[in-house]
Formats: structure tokens, C-alpha cells, sequence
């Protein structure tokens, strides 16, 4: 089947290679805002049946998840890609990729990046600190590192493991902030009570506003504070 590729396939297809599975909502937010969801998943079936994307969808309760075909491998390779590894079966931990590429999108929608690197692209990029977060990202003369929370590890373990080598700081890394993202907002609370932060260097959200909203708008909150703020 002959797909004629636009520069918004192109774009797809590059980000793929770097965050490796998207759901369909995902491609939608990021390359399709003003389309309808059937259109968007009319758009992919085509550049899947053509071999540039593959589809996995565990069960129908489950939304699909499209990842680098062997024609969007050639492609990318044919434009001056280095080697892309194609991804071969959908990863455990998928829920936690899906919200770090969730926030990756809200970043190329709404700030003007320098850079995005999730936890899985740093080693490639000569990243030596002992601490990996799970993204980090510059927008103009401000740096974050990322921790989306689900809940999944102990909060001491978090506070005595994370929280206390970001109090430390990152040797030649200056941060502006680090952005706390968790699951649910009584995790959010229960983790700014924990931190008791007080120089205002973690800010705190959940990942449900950062999909409805964007991380220009004031949606991220301090330890103790109510009122939220902007990235910019």
C-alpha cells in the first residue's frame, strides 16, 4: 500500500524513535489537535498497513499503541538518522512511559524547547550524573528534571533515594526547578507535605491536569501553597 509521506509523518515518525510507543489520544494532541479521533486513527491504519508504524493493542479495553515500523526505520535512516532500533514488544513499565511522553507532548505544544531527553534517551547523550530522572528538559534559560510518581515506590525510598540527591544538587547541572507528577492528586499532597520544601525548588502537579491543560498554564504548586503557577 503507497502512503505519501507529509512532514507531519516525518515528524511523527521522529518522535517515535524517541519515545518509542504513543497511544492514539498522544498522536492526536500532538499532530492532529483540530481533527476528530476517527480521522486521527484513519491517519495511522494508513502508515500502519504501509509497514512505517506497528500497532499493539493488548485487549479493546485497552487503547492502541503505535511504535517504528521497518519502513519508518528505512526512512528515518535514509534522511541521516543513525541506526534506529526498532521496538520489539510493548514494555512493562508502559503506563510510566506513556505519562513521561505525555508530558513530553505538553512540552513541544507549549514551550519553546531546547531540548527533551526522557530517562531512557539520557545514556546516549553522555548523561554521568548518579541520579537519572525520569525527563529532563530546557526551555530558554530554564532547566527541569522530571519525576512522574505513580505511587509505585515507597515514599521514604523516594525522599532518602530522589528528593535527597536533588536537595544535593546535580553537580554542573544547575536546576530551575524540579517537577514533581504523580497519579492522583492525594499522592501529589502527601508528597509536598513529605518534601517540606521551603526555597520553592520542587513544584508539584498531577499528570490528569498536565493532559487537559499544558505546562504553560498555571496548573504546578508549591509545598503549602494553594494558588498555582506557570513554567513561564
Amino acid at each position: 500500500m503507497s502512503v505519501r509521506l507529509t512532514k507531519r509523518c516525518m515528524d511523527l515518525l521522529a518522535l517515535l524513535r524517541a519515545a518509542r510507543w504513543l497511544t492514539t489520544q498522544q498522536v492526536r494532541r500532538r499532530f492532529f489537535p483540530q481533527a476528530t479521533l476517527d480521522a486521527t486513527r484513519k491517519r495511522l491504519r494508513k502508515l500502519t498497513k504501509a509497514g512505517y508504524l506497528v500497532m499493539c493493542q493488548e485487549h479493546r479495553m485497552r487503547e492502541a499503541l503505535f511504535s517504528l515500523g521497518r519502513e519508518g526505520k528505512r526512512v528515518l535512516e535514509t534522511n541521516g538518522a543513525e541506526e534506529v532500533v526498532l521496538e520489539r514488544k510493548v514494555r512493562r513499565q508502559i503506563d510510566h512511559l506513556a505519562g513521561i511522553n505525555d508530558i513530553r507532548i505538553a512540552a513541544e505544544t507549549t514551550l519553546p524547547l531546547s531540548y527533551f531527553f526522557a530517562c531512557w534517551e539520557l545514556p546516549a547523550v553522555g548523561w554521568r550524573q548518579p541520579l537519572i530522572p525520569d525527563a529532563v528538559f530546557s526551555s530558554g534559560k530554564h532547566t527541569f528534571a522530571v519525576e512522574f510518581d505513580r505511587g509505585g515506590e515507597n515514599m521514604r525510598f523516594f525522599l532518602r533515594t530522589k528528593v535527597a540527591a536533588y536537595l544535593r544538587g546535580l553537580e554542573g547541572f544547575p536546576l530551575t526547578a524540579v517537577l514533581i507528577i504523580t497519579d492522583r492528586r492525594a499522592r501529589m499532597d502527601s508528597l509536598a507535605r513529605a518534601i517540606r520544601d521551603e526555597r520553592g525548588r520542587f513544584l508539584f502537579t498531577t499528570i490528569d491536569l498536565v493532559r487537559k491543560h499544558d505546562l504553560a498554564a498555571p496548573i504546578f504548586y508549591r509545598g503549602g501553597h494553594d494558588k498555582g503557577v506557570s513554567l513561564v
